[in-house]
């Protein structure tokens, strides 16, 4: 196959599909690392296999229809992992949202199905939408070696926590959901990297991780960037050092329908640990600024100082109140994530009835 231009992205980052699409990982010309899901993803995967949906409503409808959907993610992950070279992850709920015993309690359910179905716990992690509740319950899991992702993050905070907590992973959203639904909100750019009001916060978050590790010597979450809408976007990732961006499958598809007729790349692959991170001399700028920051924002950037896990993740919950950008971002990613678990909950209970379940 020619070289594209997703060979070029695999030259200089790690990358991964943010699609359960067994087919989707086999067109890609080499190894992916890892697969993302969420509740977007598993539903409409679900709701396209009517044959799954039936059999799964026939072995668990009796246990509910939370059990029918627990069992899809899990059916619908496990069978990628021998075409991945690192783990398959799915999301929990965000009707737990606010509960870190709840997050913990579907956590584990999760991690339990995995085993059933005999993927080890080196090879999948859980996402968690990334409150305060959730990065105490992230500290619990990744304790008990439940590894997660700290997902739906918007702000430096939220990363911060996501290291306090122990997560193997990170998925700061480049794009806002509300984006995805209403075209008129994404933006364009020229030069995503430079240009993009989310980058400095990307370039914050990496720098907190790579201080922290020359401070501590503790290994970082891993930046696993999601939510893109141009090939444009997803190139930019790695200028910002991004070590892993997961794609979806339509910018997949561009990616390897655009040839590389670029020299070959000079610059090595980001680096999973922070040992030799260095953010690019062209971007050093947006280390002080934050266009997302409100008018008041007085150029202090948070630290690990604050605790923002303990005392049920008290100290993060507080900074979402204060930034209004963050705070909609997260409640946007909550509406839309349970609109799309209730579409599968629908159907899932539609089949249950039809079965006389």
């Amino acid at each position: 196959m020619a070289r594209s231009m997703l060979h070029r992205l695999e030259d200089l980052c790690n990358v991964d599909v943010d699609d359960a699409d067994t087919g989707l990982i086999k067109s890609i010309p080499f190894t992916p690392h890892n697969q993302t899901s969420n509740q977007a993803i598993i539903t409409n995967a679900l709701l396209a296999d009517e044959a799954l949906l039936k059999d799964l409503v026939r072995q668990h409808g009796s246990q509910g229809w939370e059990r029918v959907y627990d069992q899809a993610a899990i059916d619908l992950t496990a069978r990628n992992v021998p075409l991945l070279s690192g783990r398959v992850l799915i999301q929990t709920s965000l009707r737990h949202i606010s509960s870190a015993s709840a997050t913990i309690a579907h956590a584990r359910t999760l991690a339990g199905l995995y085993a059933v179905a005999g993927v080890p716990r080196d090879r999948f992690a859980i996402k968690i939408p990334f409150s305060g509740a959730a990065a105490a319950a992230a500290r619990v899991l990744n304790a008990e070696g439940i590894r997660t992702l700290a997902t739906g993050v918007f702000s430096l905070e939220q990363g911060i926590a996501a290291s306090q907590s122990g997560c193997l992973f990170i998925s700061p959203y480049y794009n806002e959901i509300a984006a995805h639904l209403d075209a008129s909100l994404r933006p364009t750019f020229e030069d995503p990297a430079l240009e993009h009001p989310m980058s400095p916060r990307i370039i914050h978050i990496l720098e907190a991780f790579a201080k922290a590790y020359r401070e501590t010597g503790k290994e970082q979450p891993i930046m696993v960037i999601a939510s893109h809408f141009t090939a444009g976007e997803i190139m930019a990732m790695a200028e910002l050092g991004c070590p892993h961006v997961t794609i979806p499958p339509h910018l997949i598809k561009t990616l390897l329908e655009t040839p590389d007729t670029l020299p070959l790349p000079t610059t090595k692959k980001a680096k999973l640990s922070y040992a030799e991170f260095a953010t690019a001399q062209r971007l050093t700028k947006l280390s002080t600024i934050d266009p997302l920051a409100g008018p008041d924002w007085d150029g202090v950037l948070a630290d690990m100082q604050t605790d923002y896990v303990a005392n049920d993740g008290e100290k993060l919950d507080e900074a979402l109140r204060r930034d209004a950008i963050a705070n909609k971002r997260l409640k946007d990613a909550e509406v839309f994530f349970i609109e799309m678990e209730n579409k599968a909950k629908e159907a899932i209970e539609k089949e249950i009835a039809a079965q006389g379940l």
